[in-house]
């Protein structure tokens, strides 16, 4: 299994990288000025950014296999991501809209004023309209034992899930990487990779952060390679990845 990390910018991570050879892109990039981090401020306007995300967006539709999936984190809590959807992804004729999965959790404080904001999002694109998708490897259990559809079983292996996915960021769990802000479940990473990609298979992440995709990867026996450009971040990450897996890079 190939487990390959770098210490890099990821436009000049993903020039390293041939054509048509990712089976997998699952990735969290800064969110323009919604968190205090300065990876998360440093661009002087929406434009400026979006110009940025379709640098590398477009370097990731260039390395993606045909029919194979493109997973990107963000939020709406500001139009932003709205943004990058509607100018950078759906103007990429390569690229086909395939789901909005909503990260759901029921933890943290809240407002008295508005209705708690509890999610964070996932955009599915592929690359072509026809994709993999291996829908017994993530399939859930019933939560009734008899089909009420006439004449319709329940398939025996469970159902598949819907686009909304619940998990709680348990913060005293293990897995828990308290030194970064924006740490997605590696069960919720690990059902993306499970659904469109084979053992064996490549998965990339360019905003590697806490290591969560490079984790996940592993423990579902996929290669993985990716970048980080935070020092800081990097370093622990790789920590992380050998304490959850044992895997050393």
């Amino acid at each position: 299994m190939e487990v390959r990390l770098e210490n890099t910018d990821c436009v000049e991570f993903l020039k390293t990288i041939p054509d048509n050879s990712i089976d997998l892109i699952n990735t969290d990039p800064p969110y323009f000025e919604i968190v205090k981090n300065d990876w998360d401020n440093q661009w002087k306007s929406e434009q400026e950014y979006l110009d940025w995300c379709r640098e590398w967006t477009t370097e990731c539709a260039r390395v993606l296999k045909p029919n194979r999936c493109l997973y990107v984190w963000g939020t709406t809590k500001t139009d932003t991501f709205l943004r990058y959807k509607l100018d950078v992804l759906n103007s990429m004729d390569e690229l086909h809209y395939q789901n909005w999965i909503i990260w759901h959790y029921d933890w943290g404080g809240r407002t008295k004023k508005t209705f708690a904001r509890k999610h964070e999002d996932l955009l599915m694109y592929s690359k072509g309209k026809e994709f993999l998708f291996t829908a017994d490897d993530v399939r859930i259990p019933y939560k009734v034992k008899k089909n009420i559809r006439k004449g319709a079983t329940n398939n025996p292996k469970g159902k598949i899930p819907t686009d909304v996915w619940q998990k709680n960021n348990h913060t005293k769990s293990k897995e828990y990487a308290g030194w970064h802000p924006t740490q997605k479940p590696i069960s919720i990473l690990q059902r993306t990779i499970l659904a469109n990609t084979n053992e064996g298979d490549t998965v990339l992440d360019i905003f590697s952060g806490s290591g969560s995709t490079m984790i996940a990867s592993v423990l579902s026996n996929r290669n993985f390679i990716g970048c980080e450009l935070d020092k800081e971040y990097y370093d622990k990450s790789i920590e992380r990845l050998k304490d959850l897996t044992g895997q050393e890079i």
